[in-house]
């Protein structure tokens, strides 16, 4: 036998004995049991011998190993649905008894008071309009152009951005507020810190709201002081009327933009053709060369008549007296001039040569024929009208765009100004440690679920 083993009972059949009388030792027992009737004389009992118990000595270590042994074979010993049951059990512990206490210790004894201070307000036009009037937008939720919802938005994405967070930096100093000793160690604003940390840290500190139905906007704030939640409320709405207004006044601009471009183009264009005429009546010693032209035809038709005068009296007299007469001689020769006249006046309306080739060289460089006069001042005639007329249509669509923009300014209306509060409704404790609790333990209930369901679609 190994060592370390208790001896086992052997059973031994001893022989059959040689003779039928011979009797059996005391310190052999008898196999049968002693109430069974005997067996018959001729064939001898089965007998059994038990052997003597010796008790051999082993170490620790075989001891050790046999306890482990029993303990593994008492756990594998155990019905499945046992040890899923203590696993479950380990599970709600881990997930949702020890998180919701160690949730319900923070919110009950831990969190800072937080104090919140509401402002309400409507960004509204002129003629009253608002983003309420926007059906579409009301319905569908979404911005509609050209009505206040568009400055609405645009207003409560400020109020949560950058800027407003370094100018409440600089004019109440926040940062010193939010990480301030008196604060939890959940709120309280790491001293080393970035620009987007901060902003990221006052979005959870103000929270906005815009009802498409009534155009209102709500804006809460957070701090852990009345005193400067109060502050810090009426920064916000003042940052706030600033933006309407800036955005009031850079649409009013954009409105009148164009038409202050138009109105300059046209004044001058009408500068530039008022120099053209200034040169033209000084180079051409003309100041209306239509003026000119209706008294040279004047003229002409002046002579024309003394002409034809002239002519008739000629021909009343030729054939009563002699040609060579003084009176004769005398109405040839006026003839004549009122004839040379006549053509020089009309060459000079025309333009020719010989009226360019009879007058001095100067004038000649200097002047051009009457009818390029009538010409080039007609065109600059026509220009100047039709820049006079344009720069006027301008002038009034500047007044149009100027009073339309009047009627699209925007500003705030307030019906909720900020207000001191008087206690802390933030955080909520006993709700918020419900809802933790009731969060957990839902979660803790879905992954049992899933595990559950995975584990009966893979049998």
């Amino acid at each position: 036998m190994e060592n370390g083993t208790t001896a086992k009972v052997a059973e031994i059949r001893p022989a059959p004995p040689k003779t039928s009388g011979k009797v059996t030792p005391k310190h052999e027992t008898k196999a049968s049991n002693p109430k069974a009737s005997p067996t018959p004389a001729k064939k001898a009992p089965l007998q059994k011998k038990v052997a003597s118990v010796v008790t051999l000595p082993f170490d620790k270590a075989a001891r050790s190993k046999t306890t482990q042994s029993k303990t593994l074979l008492n756990f594998r010993s155990l019905r499945p649905q046992e040890i899923r049951r203590k696993f479950l059990a380990i599970s709600f512990a881990l997930l949702v008894l020890v998180p919701g206490l160690l949730g319900a210790t923070y919110f009950l004894f831990i969190a800072s008071e937080r104090y919140s201070s509401t402002i309400g307000f409507s960004v509204r036009g002129m003629d009253g309009s608002s983003a309420g009037g926007d059906f579409l937008g009301a319905l569908t939720g979404l911005a509609s152009v050209g009505t206040t919802t568009t400055d609405s938005f645009i207003l409560m994405d400020y109020l949560e951005g950058r800027e407003v967070v370094e100018r409440l930096s600089d004019d109440l100093g926040i940062v010193k507020h939010f990480g301030g000793d008196n604060v939890d160690f959940i709120y309280q604003l790491d001293k080393e810190f970035s620009i987007e940390d901060l902003v990221g840290y006052w979005q959870g500190m103000i929270s906005t709201s815009f009802d498409n139905s009534s155009s209102i906007i709500e804006v809460e704030v957070q701090a852990f002081t009345p005193d400067m939640a109060e502050k810090i409320a009426s920064k916000v709405l003042s940052y706030g009327s600033e933006l309407v207004n800036t955005l009031s006044q850079n649409a009013r601009k954009d409105a009148v933009k164009f038409a202050e471009e138009e109105v300059r183009r046209a004044e001058l264009r009408l500068k530039i053709i008022r120099m053209r005429m200034k040169e033209f009546r000084s180079t051409e010693s003309s100041i209306d060369p239509t003026k000119n032209a209706e008294v040279q035809i004047e003229l002409i038709a002046g002579l024309e008549k003394q002409l034809l005068d002239t002519r008739s009296r000629l021909a009343t007299l030729v054939g009563t007296i002699d040609e060579s007469s003084p009176t004769i001689r005398q109405l040839r020769k006026q003839e004549e001039v009122l004839i040379q006249q006549i053509l020089s006046k009309r060459d000079e309306i025309s333009g020719k040569k010989p009226f360019q080739e009879k007058l001095p060289v100067e004038t000649g460089d200097r002047l051009s024929s009457l009818s390029a006069l009538l010409a080039n001042y007609e065109e600059l005639v026509v220009e100047q009208e039709f820049a006079q007329q344009a720069y006027t249509a301008a002038l009034a669509g500047l007044e149009r765009s100027r009073a339309e923009a009047d009627r699209q300014q925007r500003y705030l209306a307030v019906f909720n100004p900020p207000s001191k509060p008087e206690a802390a409704i933030y955080p909520r404790r006993l709700i918020n440690s419900l809802i933790l609790f009731l969060g957990l333990l839902s979660i803790w209930a879905l992954a049992t679920v899933i595990t559950y369901s995975i584990r009966d679609h893979l049998k």
